[in-house]
């Protein structure tokens, strides 16, 4: 897994995109670790975006916790402007 390839495709897209759209994280674990090598994939929907990530429990706890604290910030944010 090259988690850099990853962030390359969240450059290449516009930073709205990113921003503006619900980003979803998806963990899962499959019973045998070692057919399936821990992966993980984004895609870009016209509403969201997804990041499955797969046998991998630390990136999955790693972008869930980015992604938390981006949106108490932005929440935070909005609250300050009202």
């Amino acid at each position: 897994m090259n988690i850099f390839r990853s962030f390359e495709t969240f450059l290449k897209e516009p930073l709205s995109i990113l921003r503006d759209n619900f980003i979803q994280i998806i963990s899962i674990q499959t019973g045998n670790i070692f057919e399936n090598k821990p992966s993980c994939d984004v895609t870009l929907m016209k509403d969201k975006t997804q990041i499955t990530v797969v046998n991998n429990e630390k990136l999955y706890k790693f972008l869930s916790l980015v992604n938390h604290k981006v949106n108490s910030k932005r929440e935070k944010e909005n609250q300050e402007v009202r």
